[in-house]
């Protein structure tokens, strides 16, 4: 159970934004209330009023980010990102989410258990927390612009994984207690933190996949301003990714050891326009997944296989995933388009819902798979159609690891549940790049005279 202070630092996150904001300048303040809160706020505990959605360690955040720009920092802010594909998905999920409460008024009774039918106030409810979980990808599309706000969020991600990484070390050591010791409680099933005669850090994050893949994410972070050139901390940025591919080991995430391989070795052995075009392919695996397990043509068997090979363990538990997978596959399919709705409706009885994709299509069918992975998805494809605008070589660096990054998160969301505030203010800060540029070079088309002009005297 939650002690007093866990409910205190929900409370006390909208002062501390409040202070960030009036001391930093209006990204940075936004990047470390948004990092902030997810890498130390509580999990597992929320405030939960009537109506509003749950108030926790993802929506606090988030509405002081907002409040903060629009009112403190006085930055111009829309609820919406403006008239483009992006703000067309997320009108798309709420539609979707409107016809899936109006489909889903029946109760369900199997077996032990009962669930009532979803009403309007489920809607509300519904639409409000979700649009709060997409709120960073908002203010990331408006925020990050230029070659120097993609420089800062890869510098606050860097250092804000450095100071993590020795807490996440001190639980490798003594087995993780951080949460419990401060928090009172521990967030999630000690067993799955037990792995290879050790320990995997959890920390503040809930579980300790999920601190392997931030962890994933600094690394990537530590690669591209390494490209750069550009040095962070007093350490060279060499002994820096040293460091950090050693606590990801050590932090014993089998999958996100191969997603930082990836990352390393596309990062640093190949080029730029090779290494975006995984960046593309892997996106597009993660989008058509679902409909390769649908028509049964992802190698799931030899899959299983190959990582027996290597690890019987993991891939003991790979199949459990899949199996399961399969089983609420077969119950999405019966409400295909719109899915079953909240409450547990898209789930068998004993079933374990480990994938963030499968829980979208059970709850809000293909619409909601769609729209939600295709945020992620548009932001890979449009760093693809700006690539060939840029010149710089240093950009292209930054749009070629950024674009990384938001595809192996979205990789991440087959296996895993890992979506979070930050990666969405990641998949925001790369449209937002992008669109940047594409203006920059609409406005550098308008004003280059014409052939044969002689420019000066």
């Amino acid at each position: 159970m939650p002690n007093t202070f866990a409910y205190f630092m929900l409370l006390i996150w909208p002062l501390v934004a409040l202070i960030l904001y009036k001391k930093l300048p209006v990204l940075d303040a936004t990047l470390w209330t948004i990092v902030g809160g997810y890498l130390l706020l509580p999990q597992g505990v929320d405030i939960d009023y009537p109506i509003i959605p749950a108030l926790d360690k993802n929506t606090i955040p988030a509405i002081s980010a907002f409040f903060g720009c629009r009112f403190i920092a006085n930055k111009k802010v829309s609820l919406l990102p403006s008239a483009s594909i992006e703000r067309n998905l997320m009108l798309l999920f709420v539609l979707g989410l409107t016809i899936t409460v109006m489909r889903n008024g029946d109760p369900i009774e199997e077996a032990n258990r009962f669930i009532p039918g979803l009403t309007y106030y489920d809607l509300l409810s519904v639409i409000l927390s979700k649009y709060l979980l997409l709120l960073p990808f908002i203010l990331g599309l408006q925020l990050i612009r230029t070659r120097e706000d993609q420089i800062k969020v890869f510098s606050v991600l860097l250092v804000a994984g450095l100071y993590y990484s020795l807490l996440a070390l001190i639980e490798i050591r003594l087995s993780p207690q951080l949460h419990n010791w401060i928090y009172g409680f521990f967030p999630h099933t000690w067993g799955q933190q037990v792995r290879y005669g050790g320990f995997r850090p959890v920390v503040f994050l809930g579980h300790g996949l999920w601190v392997s893949i931030f962890l994933t994410m600094v690394l990537g972070a530590a690669i591209t301003l390494s490209k750069l050139k550009l040095t962070i901390t007093r350490f060279s940025n060499s002994h820096i990714i040293v460091y950090l591919i050693v606590v990801l080991v050590l932090s014993k995430g089998f999958g996100s050891m191969i997603l930082g391989a990836i990352l390393l070795f596309c990062l640093k052995i190949l080029a730029d326009k090779v290494s975006l075009k995984i960046a593309l392919l892997i996106a597009i695996s993660a989008m058509t997944y679902p409909l390769m397990s649908v028509l049964g043509i992802f190698p799931h068997e030899p899959l299983v296989e190959l990582i027996s090979m290597v690890d019987t363990r993991q891939a003991g538990s790979l199949k459990f995933r899949f199996d399961q997978e399969s089983w609420l596959l077969d119950r999405a399919m019966e409400r295909l388009w719109f899915g079953w709705g909240v409450w547990g409706r898209n789930r068998l009885i004993d079933s374990v819902i480990d994938g963030y994709w499968i829980g979208l299509i059970g709850m809000y069918g293909v619409v909601g798979f769609v729209s939600i992975f295709g945020l992620m998805f548009v932001s890979v494809w449009k760093a693809i159609m700006t690539f060939s605008l840029i010149s710089d070589q240093m950009e292209k660096a930054l749009l070629v690891g950024h674009a990384l990054m938001c595809a192996l998160v979205m990789l991440d969301q087959i296996p895993n549940h890992s979506e979070n505030p930050l990666f969405w203010l990641l998949f925001g800060g790369l449209i937002g790049r992008q669109r940047y540029i594409k203006l920059n070079q609409a406005k550098d088309l308008h004003t280059k005279p014409p052939e044969n002009t002689v420019v000066g005297n």
